[in-house]
């Protein structure tokens, strides 16, 4: 830009600033940022990798999904949750039970190689989580501990003292889902797996495949894997293991090349996708629902054929599974065709949110949940042993929050810090990770009302969302610090020992 151009590009931009839509420029200023930053000439990545996020909607109760062992630990665990559940004495617990026989301890206890004093200071995990217990030991499988929505390092005293040190909307399940998107505490049009491939994409050998995007989600739209210029493709769960989990259009060829009144609907249908059209909104159209018929024959014979298939079985009558099927599908489509060295998915699980009811046997207690998690996650993991990509594969979990310790009457209410899951081959698995770099690190004390948590058990996070974000984006391969500040801003907030938590080799 010249020195005229420049004058008038900030006059111009001081008129939109005074017309108060300057909002509707942020992100392409932040666009031109990310670019600024980027190398000239960026090396290309080397190999394969995904990430895969489960997020679990409604804010999980993760408190119950990984409790401590050991008696003096358990016990305030115990009095916290209302103490143990029994449904004929204590309906409203919502404690579990101690592990005590040999086969229960067997299937239950792990313990947490980070911790110098592991053999007293073990832990217990949900008995409806026997897989997710074997893929810990096998170290496979890790958890992030208190991890939530931060701005900086926070204590309870600053909390009280200064509102504006608080995430916003706090214990609103579209806020806070919001935050977890995009990877931190204030509020950003973009999500962090989008951006995060905004940075990438430019690295791809040859460019990657032009027509599928990186970000893939199986469950709907999300704002998680939206960038400044980029959408996710959207696709389906493989219900029955072999249905094609892509949406076919009614009436006409699937894809193009059948006869009969189909074929002339087809041919009619593709005659006006090569017209021109001089109305811009039927012209995006147009391009829009052609993209859509393009990735629909890139993609479809693919996901017939053996390249699309795995032999894993995944349970019946889980969703959770069907999704990770379609998942499984296909990455192993993808590194068999090369269309992209990088790649996103999204799957997403609901009925978390648990006010009442929690407890107990019924199919849509925490108890049925957690079974269906640890099943899919289980048959997935085998899946990704099958196709070899063990090692290029991490699943993780995000939820808006956990919930509170205390009872309600039959359940919990909203929190805020939880844990969460990660697994895969290049997880620093068998290991609970809870050191923040802050005042609140460690796995917390669980009493309630005490410097960490609220009168109920709300949680102050020890790690932030950056945190946990920024550790799988740098394993993808996003490793600029320039990158890393645009995409998470208040990832600088947090020291620099732990703004990459260690978990991913």
């Amino acid at each position: 830009m010249n020195r005229k151009s420049r004058r008038d590009f900030l006059r111009q931009l001081a008129c939109v600033a005074a017309s108060g839509t300057v909002a509707s420029l942020m992100p392409q200023l932040r666009m031109m940022s990310t670019a600024l930053a980027a190398s000239s000439s960026p090396a290309s990545l080397d190999g394969y990798k995904a990430l895969v996020c489960c997020y679990f909607s409604g804010g999980n109760d993760a408190w119950n999904m990984v409790v401590p062992f050991d008696a003096a630990r358990f016990g305030v665990y115990t009095t916290s949750r209302s103490g143990t559940y029994d449904p004929n004495s204590n309906g409203g617990g919502l404690g579990l039970t101690l592990p005590s026989t040999s086969a229960q301890i067997a299937a239950q206890v792990i313990t947490d190689a980070n911790d110098a004093n592991a053999a007293t200071n073990q832990y217990f995990m949900h008995p409806s989580m026997p897989e997710l217990q074997a893929l810990y030991t096998q170290n496979q499988l890790a958890f992030i501990g208190n991890v939530g929505p931060l701005i900086a390092p926070l204590t309870k005293a600053e909390y009280s003292a200064d509102p504006t040190s608080r995430p916003r909307q706090l214990y609103s399940h579209s806020d806070q889902e919001n935050l977890w998107h995009v990877g931190t505490a204030v509020d950003n049009r973009f999500g962090w797996g989008g951006d995060s491939m905004n940075v990438l994409k430019p690295q791809f050998p040859g460019g990657g495949n032009a027509q599928l995007s990186p970000c893939i989600s199986i469950s709907g739209s999300n704002k998680f894997e939206v960038g400044s210029n980029l959408f996710p493709y959207q696709m389906s769960g493989s219900s029955g293991g072999t249905t094609n989990p892509l949406a076919q259009l009614s009436a006409v060829c699937n894809p193009s090349g059948c006869t009969g009144t189909s074929g002339q609907r087809d041919v009619a249908l593709n005659q006006l996708l090569g017209a021109t059209y001089q109305n811009m909104f039927a012209s995006e159209y147009q391009q829009t629902f052609k993209r859509g018929r393009d990735l629909f024959a890139l993609l479809y014979g693919g996901l017939n054929s053996t390249d699309g298939q795995v032999t894993t079985v995944f349970p019946a009558n889980n969703s959770l599974g069907n999704q990770l099927l379609s998942v499984a599908r296909m990455i192993k489509l993808s590194r068999i065709n090369n269309y992209a060295p990088r790649q996103i998915y999204y799957v997403r699980m609901g009925g978390f949110d648990l006010h009442s009811g929690l407890m107990g046997n019924g199919g849509n207690a925490h108890a049925a949940l957690l079974s269906k998690v640890s099943q899919a996650f289980s048959a997935f993991s085998q899946a990704m042993a099958e196709i070899g990509a063990t090692n290029e594969v991490t699943t993780f979990t995000m939820s808006e929050f956990a919930r509170t310790l205390s009872s309600n009457g039959s359940g919990s209410d909203h929190g805020w810090g939880g844990i969460q899951m990660v697994m895969g081959g290049a997880v620093q698995g068998g290991r609970l990770y809870t050191q923040g770099g802050g005042p609140l690190a460690g796995f917390p004390d669980q009493s309630l009302d005490n410097n960490g948590n609220f009168n109920r058990g709300q949680f102050i996070p020890g790690i932030a969302v950056d945190q946990y974000a920024a550790t799988m984006a740098q394993w993808l391969g996003v490793t600029s610090s320039s990158d890393l500040g645009t995409i998470f801003p208040n990832l600088s907030n947090f020291d620099a020992a732990h703004r990459n938590l260690g978990f991913l080799g």
